[in-house]
């Protein structure tokens, strides 16, 4: 999405430490003075509760905004002031009806930053993008977030819209087993998903099988990347059965799957037919003699 640098504001990387509506005043007013305003860039700052209120009463006057750039705002706050900004800027950006995109990864709110998400997440029928990388959420705060998009889902079928999310993004979230059937769920029921990226997670072979189970579902699944999980041949076996669903799969990235021998000939003979790929990450998976042999084919 091209947007023109006139209808961006951008505080991004400036390092500055915005704790109360006093200090972040000087800002909001180069803010309000952006017309048609389509995107915000406030990462790499630190915004205190009342700040973040602050910004929240602008952001929700400007109903042409697109993209939410907000990650890494919320270092060295505490977890209930965190929560504050969290439900402040979440309320606002509900308010938004042309918004697609929403970046808020490098936030360390954990559950209760999931919890306070989770009803804008539920109600925002037109989000295309989401991004929750390295966040804390943990089994709770993943499963909060996995309802979310369920319930938006059904919200979706009431108005009688189709689901919009395309791009889901919560690597590095320890989600582990715990929240994968929630996920698979969500995954099931979207169908639109084109992008996903789960690495990281500490998700072991069932719920690897759960999840890509889910995304089968997905048939336009162009990018997938699980790096850092554990497959095992189960999960393998369930990646296999899903490859052939996804006709326009360009890049999968399951690096430090520990996919194993069985595992690995079971994805690779299960990649021979997936033509699309352009960009495929097998490293570090013990695959052995067999899967070396049948990648050589």
């Amino acid at each position: 999405m091209a947007i023109p640098t006139d209808r961006i504001y951008s505080l991004e990387g400036k390092g500055l430490k915005l704790t109360t509506a006093e200090d972040i005043e000087p800002y909001l007013a180069e803010l309000r003075d952006v017309e048609n305003l389509e995107e915000v860039r406030l990462n790499g700052n630190t915004l205190g509760a009342e700040a973040s209120k602050a910004l929240a009463s602008v952001l929700k006057t400007k109903k042409t905004l697109k993209v939410a750039t907000l990650h890494d705002i919320f270092t060295s706050r505490l977890k209930d002031e965190v929560k504050e900004s969290v439900v402040a800027i979440c309320e606002a950006l509900g308010e938004l009806p042309d918004l697609v995109e929403v970046n808020l990864s490098d936030n360390a709110f954990g559950p209760l930053g999931a919890e306070s998400m989770a009803p804008f997440l539920a109600r925002h029928t037109k989000l295309e993008v989401l991004k929750l990388n390295n966040n804390g959420l943990g089994i709770q705060g993943g499963t909060t977030i996995a309802r979310a998009l369920l319930e938006c889902h059904a919200e979706c079928e009431k108005q009688g819209l189709q689901p919009a999310l395309r791009t889901l993004v919560c690597g590095r979230n320890r989600l582990e087993n715990g929240a994968a059937p929630e996920f698979a769920r969500a995954f099931a029921a979207l169908k639109t998903l084109r992008e996903v990226r789960m690495p990281q997670n500490g998700i072991r072979p069932e719920g690897i099988a759960e999840l890509v189970a889910g995304l089968s579902h997905n048939t336009e699944l162009g990018v997938l990347d699980l790096q850092d999980n554990t497959f095992t041949a189960s999960g393998s076996q369930a990646l296999a059965v899903a490859l052939a669903k996804w006709e326009t799969l360009e890049a999968l990235n399951i690096g430090d799957c520990l996919l194993g021998a069985e595992g690995g000939r079971l994805v690779i003979q299960a990649l021979k037919n997936r033509h699309t790929l352009k960009t495929v990450n097998l490293q570090y998976n013990e695959i052995e003699n067999d899967g070396a042999v049948a990648l050589s084919e």
